[in-house]
């Protein structure tokens, strides 16, 4: 199974008027810009790009790793996480006024997480999914996601999503989750 970015001429757009932008363009568009060359094992124009990151932003660039499969290829079925959920993640019960906290790479349709997110939404009126141990998510993924907020919006609930990484948000953001769903976690 390969990932498939539909439109992907818009997602490309957004990131190269971002990328012109320099620094002002933001973090998470530039590192996402990375990432995708890196699903498209393209390393010489990740590394042209990885050094004008480091100039624009004064750090080190993200290291080269080529393009891997989504984790229903690269594990049989019957090993975890081999049902394209966030590997190396359980779905423990959430106490009524705690927030969901996700972590590792999220993969795939996400089925028991998101089973579980739907499920909080019935006996809440706002549940908070905090997503600052997430590595990295997938297109498919965050298309999971973005339906799943749809259909909770339409019951007039809300979801709040904290902690996210500027290139998980960026990706969330172009994904077509709204602004409005990301708040600040309150320490």
């Amino acid at each position: 199974m390969r990932i498939a970015i539909q439109r992907s001429e818009k997602l490309a757009s957004a990131l190269s008027a971002a990328v012109k932008q320099g620094k002002d363009g933001g973090e998470g568009a530039w590192l996402l810009a990375l990432e995708m060359m890196q699903w498209r094992s393209d390393r010489g124009a990740f590394e042209d790009r990885a050094l004008e990151y480091a100039l624009a932003f004064e750090l080190s660039p993200p290291s080269w790793e080529p393009g891997q499969a989504p984790p229903s290829e690269a594990k049989p079925k019957g090993e975890a996480g081999a049902d394209n959920a966030l590997e190396g993640a359980t779905v423990p019960p959430v106490p009524e006024g705690e927030e969901i906290i996700w972590s590792g790479v999220m993969a795939g349709p996400m089925g028991p997480h998101l089973t579980r997110l739907m499920e909080l939404a019935n006996g809440r009126p706002v549940i908070s999914v905090d997503m600052a141990a997430v590595e990295r998510v997938d297109f498919v993924c965050a298309g999971a996601l973005l339906n799943m907020i749809n259909r909770i919006e339409m019951q007039r609930k809300s979801v709040q999503i904290s902690g996210a990484t500027p290139i998980v948000r960026a990706l969330l953001l172009l994904i077509g989750i709204s602004p409005r769903h990301f708040v600040r976690k309150n320490s």
